[in-house]
């Protein structure tokens, strides 16, 4: 029997024990039992009820099992037979241990020396305590008692189960010599029972603490100027260690000008020991080290950075000490000469530099007034335009002064050079003539070879290279009889004259200077060669030659002329022999209406108009361009005016008593000054007093003022004499630049009888009567929180009108702890504020600071302005984020769920949040996040997540200027790229795509669309017509432009023409006057109010005029100044016109009955659809002007007016072509039968022409589909086409707007085809998901109405409405996912519309599900059995387990692990793999995922540009993954791939080295290797193809017809060129790619279009038909070739065409004499008609001559004076379309008469100055007219009396 007893079993317990069986019955069973001798134990014997027996054991003494562990019994059982049996039983005993021991130590103490810095983990002892126990009684462990320091604790580690002491931590002598720790050893028992013992470590010192540096005080930063031995620190060193491990030494680099000098111990002082330069060095960076005596030495160092703060010890340097500057002549002011840079190493102010002109005076003129420079930058700029020829240098001195305290300064020389341009040219001094006569010659005929005719000398102002004379020949007429020396000019003869030579020679000589491009001036000598000395009548004539006159029809032209002025001159002399008779004289009778007396030849003084009167304005802007001035005084008892000019350096004297013929002024100028605002009717001064008047005579003399103003601001009192204020002046409004601080008022005091002039000045003086005011009332400064104090900023000045000590003087700030201000003073003595920060800012305390600027002036009383300055500090991240509380204590439930919220911290930052995200700024975020334990030592992990911003459309596109100035060259090619305007905006996709557009503006009935084109896509302004860019009125007109018809012998022609006619004219008038009879005037009707009658038809438009007769110009420029309308409309049934001038800004309104002030016009009223319109006539004039004036109405009306009154009409579009819109003809009230007749037009502003108009029925139809989608892009609710229906005869305008009513014909579609969703399958039911919208161009109804979702259950849709109405969807998931159910779900949305038939759109939502770890792995078994061998070898697979997750990714990836039920024994036994993972071995080679690569480059690619990505792959793991990639060299030419391609060896990306030119290489061919970095390597390559892409960079090079750079191709051909003829081919190549280089051509202009015509694609130029007498002998033709590119390019060529009648060629074609014009042209078919005519009236005249002599004559009375007639003092002569004689109106009247195809004459009065003009009709005779004043001239005994007897005769109308 086994018993097992505790030791600590008290004695006495008992124990049962199996009792013993007997068989036997009675006495014969068990009787007794005996246990054998034991110390411990006895046994009692027990007896049951049935009488069996049975022992119990007793402890009779306490067991102890260190003593003795088993105690063995034998217990004998005796029965109570005979004989007595018995049996034995073994009773074992096993006492058990209980905790009776405690540990004992092997020492109580322990000493142990150890070395500081001894290593983390090293043994220091090992402590061994035992215990006489057994089991876990036995089992001790080791711990530090409560006696032990917690700094020992954590500097020792105790092995709580071997008692083993280690290092835990560092160990430093200087912190803790001797640890003393008390361990405590402890067994396990239930009653743990302890011993302990006591360990004593003493750590010995070692070198391991490095010296320190300690910086007790520095100044930084020093002036740079400080004194040598200036303490700039204070250093202490230390050393924690002991002996000579704590001796320290202390030393600075050699090389710095500075000294360490020791104060007190351990203390040590740096000092300055060289003196400082900031320019040399800004900053010291001083490294102070210290190094300990131990063994190895330990050392320390501490940089210092020592700041020089600069001081102004450097003055300004430039660059070089002498400037030559080379101007070229003839610069624009303002023009950029040089920089002129100076450089000042000094810092901040003393660094800013001012530059000076240092003033030298030349000639009066300082440099100031010839130059000026930037004073910031040093740009010098020339003030004025400098000639070479007058002024060729300049020296003087520039000065850069600093803005330090001294300021320093320097000057440099400065040379400016003028260079000389070709800008004169040469002037021919010999042989001497008049401008532009010819010099005629006279040489004998008999002259030798070799004499000198003449000698040409030409002079030129320019330069010695410009000024190099050449002479040619321009023109000679036998080039074997004379020669030129080009040299000298000399003209001599080759040869002799022989009887084959003309009499008269031409020579043209050209003298040319040597400037480029060359001047030349031409001189014209006639030589005529003479057997005697005698001049004939051509020698004493100046009649210029300009080329062979005797040629064609003019020579016929010039002899009909001369015979013509032969017999008017017989005529003149035949009628004054024939009135040489006594006639009676007659009184003067008041000059004519209409004329003027001008006593002297004079001009005006100012530019303004003064008076309507044609000759007077005419005359007034001849003279001031002379300098002088001009007055008109009224006669005193007439009607005529005496007109003088005053040169205006002299003042105005009196002369003599003769009103008629001087004027009375003065020239002393009398000074006034008043304040301004005075009141009205206050008293200036007494001018009759101050000039020395006459108060009685004032009202007689007609006293008046004229004030030199807008306004009338003064009067005179002219009963007192008094000048006087008749309305307050304002001073700033009077003189609005503050520039001067003088302001006057320029006064002219006019009186008569006789006339005085005086002059007076009134200075405006100034008061304080405006407050000073700032630009902006509100100024807002945004500060940041860290910015310094003493910080300055700029704030907006205030302006005040007042001048001098009314302006603002001073500025005022409301009071406040951080702010204050600083007055400046400008150069101009203006002032303005800088706000300074006084004290440092804090968002946090304060966010925003309000303040007051007051600007004061210094005025009397005084005045201020205010403005608001409202400074928002913005935030620096000065704060720390604070928890609510520094500690939190939470009790927390044992088994909470997971997942529960045990507390929820909050931390504030009183900062602020930052700016809301800008993709524009930051297109994407790497954020990483951080987390670190707070283990010892911490761990920590992050994991970075990128956030990628997706686009808004939150930003306008920016032009880069926002206003271009582009020039366009006039005889622009049609296309021509004129520039390109390029937008930016920083946002994506389509939020950036942009769309150009040029917004509508119509002038003179042309919109901008027809002028310019844009490309919507890349802004390329274009001209979209073959006209140039600039329309001139001419452009608009049905004026043909042709060539100057004024030229050469044209104009001569004219003059004489004119003057035939001028004096053909004189005679026919005096003629009537001395033989017509009295006749009864006719009483004129009165003219038109605000009307005036003029000779010419002239129409306005556009502020243009057409006419330049004066009056209508002067007229016309007179209204238009007040914003009038003027228009001129003929009279019906005569030859004069109304004039009427109309205010531009009302419209034409009712006035009044009177039918001689009003003009009927025609206002056309809103017409609608069906209507008829009604006209509304205003009466202005009683003139029917009709619709005419739409044509020449105002472009001032703006567009909304103009589109107010609009015929309105609505078309569906796509409606087929042909479909009728409307019938205009009905709906405007217009007869269909006239429309073809009346010339109707559709103008349709867009690009398209999508309607027109049936002309024979009168119907709108459409000509082309309309798409309205694409008519207005941007959805607005309507959408209108605006036209213009013209007609003509006469002319009226409708407007009409068609609606375009949208159809359903846009299905809806989705930006994105494919939606992609990535949703975790964690995700709750009902969150919602954002989903791109659909769009459809439709609006309204036809726009999107809803969408649809196919079946799921897991996703519905939730339709949103915008607030624009547009709808949208979001996705609602209703059921949560599940990853490994279903990873993806494929929807379909649908987008429909509301249009009928609906449309639909649809677009492919795929949901991607991520995986979230809610799965648990499984292992294939839940138990596996598996039979294994003993002595199996070790690393035998005794099993491979297989677990398996439905989760993806990092979630699936399985790690394999022992559980805790696992032994340890088992663990040590078997190995289990926790990855199951294989090593990668390198049996991949790398592959590319195409074995050839096709890559399109365009050529002209910038270098570096990346060209594709070539990526390969490889399956294969780490260094064996890791791929490089190659080009495989290949030379092409002596030039390698590496040299033209580079290949980034990382990532494949392959970039361009050069620029490429497709039309040098076209191709390359190579390889690239990709290389892994596996052993051994393993690669692969591909092959790729470079293909450079053409183009269109190669302008068309036009090879025929040659002709040299920028020249004219001339071609001469036959007249009698039949129809077809091959003219000239124009051949261009191009050097681009086929599709670039296929040429097109074109006319860009020809002469005659009917003439020619060019092949589009040959260039073949062929006629048209045969050339007719009517079409000009030179033809000028300009082809241009364009090729097909984009944008295209092209090249032009001119070819000019002549026709001859034979294949000589003429002078012409053998120089370079520009050819004329055709004989048959415009002019010459007048000339001969005017010769016809004046031959005719020269008939006429002969016989109505003749007739009148034949009968007495009657004297007659006075007649009123003439109409058209006007008697001028000067004669006059016409030469060279210039006119000689100053008198304006003469010129003027003769331009206008001329022009209207009538001869006009002026006839000297006999015996007098002045002069009868009279104009006659040209084209018939003068006859005895009918009543008709439309087709005949009225001849009217009005006698207009002028000197001796003469009258003179007008029309009458």
């Amino acid at each position: 029997m086994h018993l097992d007893i505790s030791e600590s079993t008290s004695a006495g317990e008992r124990f049962s024990l199996n009792n013993a069986l007997d068989p036997d019955i009675g006495s014969n069973s068990v009787k007794s039992y005996y246990l054998s001798e034991s110390a411990h134990f006895s046994i009692e014997i027990q007896t049951g009820r049935d009488g069996s027996k049975f022992a119990d054991l007793i402890l009779k003494k306490a067991l102890d099992r260190e003593e003795q562990i088993v105690h063995n019994l034998i217990l004998t059982a005796v029965d109570g037979g005979v004989p007595a049996r018995s049996g034995t039983a073994s009773i074992i005993v096993r006492v058990l241990d209980t905790n009776d021991n405690a540990p004992q130590f092997d020492k109580d103490s322990y000493t142990i020396n150890l070395t500081e810095n001894a290593p983390i983990g090293s043994l220091v002892v090992k402590l061994n305590a035992t215990d006489k126990d057994e089991g876990s009684n036995s089992d001790i462990l080791y711990s530090y008692s409560l006696y032990t320091s917690e700094k020992t604790q954590q500097t020792f580690s105790l092995n709580p189960d071997n008692g083993e002491i280690r290092v835990k931590e560092m160990i430093n002598y200087e912190d803790f010599r001797i640890y003393d720790m008390e361990i405590i050893a402890t067994d396990k028992g239930a009653n743990s029972l302890s011993g302990k013992c006591k360990v004593t470590i003493l750590v010995t010192d070692m070198n391991d603490n490095h010296p320190e540096i300690s910086i007790k005080s520095f100044s930084s930063p020093v002036k740079e100027d400080i004194a040598v031995n200036t303490v700039i620190a204070v250093v202490s060193v230390s050393d924690k260690d002991s002996g000579e491990n704590g001796q320290v030494d202390i030393h600075i680099s050699d090389y710095l000008p500075f000294a360490l000098k020791e104060s007190s111990d351990n203390y040590y002082e740096l000092l300055v020991s060289e003196p400082l330069d900031r320019e040399k060095v800004p900053e010291y960076d001083i490294t102070i080290t210290v190094t300990d005596r131990g063994n190895p030495p330990l050392s320390d160092n501490e940089t210092i950075t020592l700041e020089l703060l600069d001081v102004n010890d450097n003055v300004p340097q430039f660059p070089q000490t002498f400037y030559t500057i080379p101007v070229m002549e003839n610069n624009a002011p303002g023009a950029l000469l040089s920089s002129l840079t100076a450089i000042d190493p000094d810092l901040h102010e003393n660094q800013y530099l001012v530059y000076f002109i240092i003033e030298k005076e030349i000639v009066n003129t300082s440099m100031s007034m010839l130059f000026s420079i930037n004073p910031e930058n040093g740009n010098l700029y020339a003030l004025k335009t400098f000639d070479y020829e007058i002024e060729k240098e300049f020296l003087f001195h520039i000065e850069a002064r600093d803005s330090g305290v001294p300021p320093l300064s320097s000057n440099v020389t400065v040379h400016i050079i003028i260079m000389d341009q070709n800008d004169n040219t040469p002037l021919i001094v010999s042989p001497w003539r008049a401008h532009g006569s010819v010099v005629e010659e006279k040489i004998p005929r008999s002259t030798d070879k070799g004499t000198l005719i003449a000698k040409v000398i030409a002079i030129d102002s320019d330069s010695v290279h410009n000024s190099r004379i050449t002479y040619q020949f321009l023109h000679n007429t036998d080039a074997t009889l004379f020669s030129l020396d080009q040299y000298n000019g000399e003209i001599r003869t080759m040869r002799m004259f022989s009887y084959r030579d003309s009499r008269h020679q031409q020579l043209v000589v050209i003298a040319k200077d040597n400037g480029e491009p060359a001047l030349s001036a031409t001189v014209t000598i006639k030589l005529s060669t003479v057997e005697t000395a005698l001049k004939t009548y051509a020698d004493m004539t100046e009649v210029p030659l300009g080329y062979d006159i005797f040629s064609d029809l003019n020579l016929y032209l010039v002899i009909g002329l001369g015979s013509v002025s032969f017999l008017l001159l017989i005529t003149i002399l035949v009628t004054i022999v024939l009135k040489c008779q006594k006639t009676k004289p007659s009184k003067a009778a008041p000059p004519c209406r209409n004329s003027v007396i001008s006593e002297r030849n004079s001009t005006i003084a100012d530019s303004t108009l003064v008076s309507n009167d044609a000759y007077w304005y005419s005359l007034f802007l001849a003279e001031t361009r002379k300098g002088k001035l001009v007055v008109r005084q009224p006669v005193p008892k007439g009607a005529r005016y005496i007109v003088s000019s005053i040169p205006r350096s002299t003042g105005l004297t009196e002369t003599s008593d003769s009103a008629a013929s001087t004027l009375q002024s003065a020239l002393a100028v009398t000074h006034y000054s008043i304040a301004e605002e005075m009141e009205v009717g206050s008293v200036v001064a007494n001018l009759a007093t101050d000039l020395g008047l006459d108060v009685q005579t004032l009202i007689k003399r007609n006293v008046r003022l004229d004030v030199i103003a807008n306004k009338k601001y003064l009067a005179i009192n002219k009963e007192r004499g008094e000048l006087y204020i008749q309305e307050k002046i304002d001073r700033e409004h009077l003189c609005p630049l503050k520039t001067t601080t003088t302001c006057f008022l320029k006064l002219e005091v006019t009186v008569e009888n006789p006339v005085r002039i005086f002059y007076i000045e009134l200075e405006i003086t100034d008061i304080n009567d405006n407050n000073p005011h700032f630009r902006r009332d509100t100024i807002n400064l945004d500060i940041t929180e860290s910015t310094p104090a003493g910080e300055r900023f700029s704030v907006s000045n205030a302006v005040d009108s007042d001048v001098g000590s009314n302006s603002v003087k001073t500025y005022y700030l409301s009071k406040n702890e951080h702010f204050d201000i600083e007055i400046q003073s400008g150069r101009d003595g203006s002032k303005f504020a800088d706000l300074i920060l006084k004290k440092a800012l804090d968002r946090e305390t304060q966010a925003v600071h309000n303040l007051i600027l007051t600007a004061v002036d210094g005025g009397v009383p005084l005045r201020s302005g205010t403005a608001s300055i409202i400074v928002r500090v913005l935030d620096a991240n000065d704060n720390a984020p604070k928890f609510d509380q520094e500690s939190y204590t939470i009790n927390l439930t044992e088994n909470s769920p997971i997942g529960s919220l045990v507390v929820k911290l909050n931390a504030t930052d009183l900062d602020e949040v930052s700016e809301p995200l800008d993709r524009e700024k930051v297109p994407e975020y790497d954020i990483t996040i951080t987390v670190t334990d707070r283990g010892n030592p911490p761990l920590s992990d992050n994991e970075t997540i990128t956030l990628e911003l997706l686009d808004v459309n939150d930003n306008i596109p920016q032009f880069p200027q926002t206003f271009y100035r582009i020039p366009v060259m006039e005889n622009n090619a049609p296309g021509a790229l004129l520039s390109s305007l390029t937008a930016i905006d920083p946002d994506l996709h389509e939020n950036q795509y942009l769309v150009y557009f040029i917004i509508e503006k119509e002038i003179v009935n042309t919109s901008m669309s027809m002028l310019f084109s844009i490309n919507p896509e890349n802004v390329t302004i274009k001209l979209s017509t073959v006209e140039t860019a600039l329309k001139t009125y001419a452009d608009m007109t049905e004026v043909p432009l042709g060539y100057d018809i004024f030229s050469d012998l044209n104009l001569y022609l004219v003059i004489g023409l004119g003057s035939v006619s001028f004096l053909l004219l004189i005679t026919i008038l005096v003629t009537i006057v001395l033989k017509c009879q009295k006749t009864k005037p006719s009483k004129a009707a009165p003219p038109c109010r605000n009307s005036v009658i003029s000779e010419r038809n002239s129409t306005i438009a556009d502020s243009t005029l057409v006419s330049n007769d004066a009056y209508w110009y002067s007229l016309f420029l007179a209204e238009t100044r007040k914003g009038k309308l003027v228009v001129r409309q003929p009279v019906p049934k005569g030859a004069r016109y109304i004039v009427s001038s109309i205010p531009r800004s009302t419209g034409l309104t009712e006035t009044s009955d009177s039918a001689a002030s009003t003009l009927q016009i025609s206002y056309r009223r809103k017409a609608h659809k069906g209507l008829g319109h009604d006209d509304k006539s205003f009466a202005l004039c009683p003139i029917r002007f009709s619709d005419h004036f739409m044509i020449a109405r105002n472009t001032n009306i703006s567009n909304a007016a103009k589109w107010k009154d609009a015929q309105n009409h609505s078309s569906g579009e796509e409606m087929e072509e042909g479909s009728v819109v409307a019938n205009l003809a009905s709906d405007l009230g217009l007869d269909v039968k006239t429309l073809s007749k009346r010339q109707m037009r559709l103008d349709i502003r867009f690009n398209k022409k999508y309607l027109d108009v049936n002309k024979e029925t009168g119907e709108l139809y459409i000509l082309e589909k309309i798409d309205r989608e694409y008519l207005c892009s941007s959805k607005t609710a309507t959408c209108f086409i605006k036209m213009e229906v013209t007609l003509e005869n006469p002319v009226r305008m409708f407007n009409i707007e068609i609606e375009i009513v949208d159809i359903n014909d846009n299905a809806p579609h989705f930006w994105r085809d494919t939606i992609r969703l990535d949703i975790s399958e964690s995700t709750a039911a009902g969150e919602r998901f954002s989903l791109s919208n659909a769009v459809d161009p439709d609006i309204g109804s036809n726009s999107i109405k809803t969408y649809y979702l196919s079946e799921s259950e897991h996703f519905d849709i939730e339709i949103q409405s915008g607030r624009d109405g547009s709808k949208f969807a979001d996705l609602i998931l209703k059921k949560p996912l599940d990853r490994e159910k279903q990873a993806s779900h494929n929807l379909i949305l649908t987008a429909v519309d509301g249009g009928v038939p609906a449309r639909s759109g649809t677009a492919s939502i795929i949901v991607r599900v991520l995986d979230t770890n809610d799965n648990a792995p499984q292992f294939d078994k839940d138990s596996y059995a598996i039979n294994l061998t003993e002595n199996a070898p070790i690393g035998s697979l005794v099993v491979k387990l297989n677990a398996t997750d439905k989760d993806e990714g990092s979630n699936s990836n399985i790690l394999y692990s022992y559980s805790l039920y696992t032994s340890e024994k088992t663990q040590q036994t078997f190995s289990l793999n926790p990855d199951n993972e294989l090593l990668d071995v390198n049996d991949n080679i790398p592959q590319f995922p195409q074995t050839f690569y096709t890559i399109p480059v365009m050529e002209n690619n910038a270098p570096g540009a990346l060209l594709s990505s070539l990526t390969a792959i490889d399956p294969d793991l780490h260094e064996n993954q890791y791929l490089v990639y190659f080009i495989i060299e290949k030379e092409i030419v002596n030039t390698s791939m590496s040299m033209l391609f580079s290949i980034n060896p990382e990532n494949g990306n392959l970039y361009a080295l050069k620029t490429f030119d497709y039309e040098i290489e076209k191709e390359f061919l190579f390889h690239i290797e990709a290389r892994d970095s596996g052993v051994p390597p393993l690669s692969s390559n591909v092959t790729v193809h470079i293909i450079i892409m053409d183009q269109n960079d190669n302008t068309p090079l036009i090879v025929s017809p040659w002709r040299a750079h920028g020249s004219v191709v001339e071609e001469k051909i036959p007249r009698s060129t039949d129809k077809g003829t091959l003219i000239a081919k124009v051949i261009a190549i191009d050097s681009d790619s086929v599709h670039n280089s296929r040429i097109t051509y074109q006319f860009l202009h020809n002469t005659d279009a009917t003439l020619f015509s060019l092949d589009q694609y040959n260039g073949e130029i062929r006629t048209m038909r045969m050339f007719s007498y009517r079409d000009s002998r030179h033809q000028q033709l300009v082809v241009i070739a364009k090729d097909n590119g984009e944008p295209a390019l092209s090249a032009t060529v001119t070819i000019k065409l002549s026709t001859v009648e034979t294949a000589l060629k003429t002078y012409a074609d053998m120089t370079e004499v520009p050819l004329g014009y055709d004989i048959f042209s415009d002019l010459n078919l007048y000339l001969v008609i005017g010769l016809g005519s004046v031959s005719f009236l020269l008939l006429i005249t002969i016989l109505v001559t003749i007739v009148l002599k034949c009968q007495k004559t009657k004297p007659s009375k006075a007649a009123p004076p003439c109409r058209n007639s006007v008697i001028s003092e000067r004669n006059s002569t016409i030469a060279d379309s210039t006119l000689v004689s100053n008198d304006a109106y003469w010129y003027s009247l003769f331009l206008a008469e001329t022009r209207k195809g009538k001869l006009v004459v002026r006839q000297p009065v006999p015996k007098g100055a002045r002069y009868i003009v009279s104009s006659i009709p040209r084209s018939t005779g003068l006859t005895e007219t009918s009543d008709s004043a439309a087709s005949t001239l009225q001849l009217t005994k009005r006698r207009c009396p002028l000197r001796k007897g003469y009258w003179s005769y007008s029309q009458s109308p």
